[in-house]
């Protein structure tokens, strides 16, 4: 990681579009993972600078967006929140500048939960596979949120209702869908008796078209 950290730190200062270029090429090569083993490598090897490449260089802004979003519909800015597949921390940063008290974390890397301690943001990190999420927690959050996570390559429809598990009656989801997948989401979300409270395709990087679905919801307490 450090002679990676080097190189990269040379392409910069000699050729700026290289740089651009490798960057991108590491989304691309995120979006197309086969197998959580290819991820954990993927993330152990872009853990050090990942902020700058996906935030800084490539400017996304989901993350943002999506901790905006849910702050303005929760009641209680002091119950808890879970971050699923928090990364670097981005969004647990963002929910504790708008307010939020009581954040969790959970994410397939080691090395990227390492860097999102670094923020002070969150109460607890834990490294898991959302797709096989071990048993527990259930009905502990009043709200989910998700930037990052439901795309190509990562986390898909299936493990919906095992998320909706960790959930208080009432709870709230707030997550960034890529709409290349939103066809293979909706049908399970709309299974899951909730409440839209948001749902619109919107860029999720400076300057870019519309590419992702923000969706916002609420549990109903009836299901119905």
């Amino acid at each position: 990681m450090g002679r990676r950290g080097s190189r990269k730190r040379r392409i910069e200062r000699d050729d700026p579009t290289l740089a651009a270029e490798e960057q991108s090429d590491a989304v691309a090569r995120a979006r197309s993972l086969s197998s959580v083993e290819e991820a954990a490598r993927l993330y152990a090897d872009w853990a050090s600078t990942y902020d700058d490449d996906v935030f800084g260089e490539l400017g996304f802004t989901g993350s943002a967006r999506i901790a905006e979003l849910l702050v303005s519909f929760l009641p209680d800015l002091h119950e808890p929140v879970v971050d699923l597949g928090c990364g670097t921390g981005a969004v647990g940063r963002r929910l504790v500048q708008l307010g939020l008290t009581t954040i969790d974390g959970v994410d397939l890397s080691p090395e990227m939960i390492a860097i999102a301690a670094r923020t002070g943001a969150y109460r607890r990190l834990t490294a898991a596979d959302l797709n096989d999420l071990p048993n527990g927690a259930n009905a502990t959050y009043t709200a989910s949120v998700s930037a990052g996570t439901f795309t190509t390559g990562h986390v898909g429809p299936g493990v919906v209702p095992r998320l909706m598990e960790l959930l208080r009656p009432d709870g709230f989801v707030a997550w960034v869908i890529a709409a290349d997948v939103w066809p293979r989401f909706e049908p399970v979300l709309a299974m899951q008796g909730l409440n839209v409270l948001h749902q619109a395709i919107e860029p999720i990087r400076r300057n870019a078209p519309p590419e992702a679905v923000m969706f916002v919801a609420r549990v109903s307490a009836d299901g119905d």
